[in-house]
């Protein structure tokens, strides 16, 4: 029974080293990220990318936040890759209630309406607003490379400045 479980551990080991494992682990699930000896994914590469494209202006170098727009890198703790998406490319956007029907039973209708009047204020009060990105055709379907790399920095696994790219795995 112990030479049958050593040799499950020895190619238990082996498959983990093999380059198909290696291609597995440089091709993470979107809104995860792999980050080794410095160098990140190419999914999170491409989050890094639209960050600096449409994110950085406002949320700043590195997503570390400006006086128009909150330290992305503390924050993205808060937020399920879903949670982001929805964030990113609807910016909140609902329907208000209608002045019949009262406030919504659920609990996160209610904090998205609250959130809607807040930001109407805000933009009352001439604050910046963050757009909603549903209509962009880069931002849209590379949401979760941006979350990638916002929990890479979040995590300390990523450092500050632009991410050098893992090498590609030979096809």
């Amino acid at each position: 029974m112990n030479l049958i479980r050593a040799t499950l551990c020895a190619l238990a080991i082996a498959a983990a080293a093999s380059p198909a494992c290696a291609q597995q682990r440089a091709d993470p699930m979107p809104g995860e990220y792999v980050v080794v000896d410095g160098k990140i994914d190419r999914g999170t590469y491409a989050g890094w990318r639209l960050f600096q494209a449409h994110c950085q202006g406002c949320h700043g170098v590195d997503g570390l936040g400006t006086g128009k727009a909150p330290n992305l890198v503390e924050r993205i703790g808060n937020y399920t890759p879903r949670g982001f998406a929805t964030k990113v490319i609807t910016s909140y956007r609902i329907v208000p209630m209608s002045p019949d029907s009262g406030p919504p039973a659920d609990p996160g209708e209610r904090d998205a309406l609250l959130e809607l009047v807040m930001k109407r204020e805000r933009q009352q009060r001439g604050q910046p607003l963050m757009p909603a990105w549903d209509g962009d055709a880069d931002v849209v379907p590379h949401v979760l490379d941006i979350y990638a790399y916002l929990n890479a920095r979040a995590w300390g696994d990523l450092k500050p400045g632009k991410p050098q790219l893992l090498p590609s795995a030979a096809r």
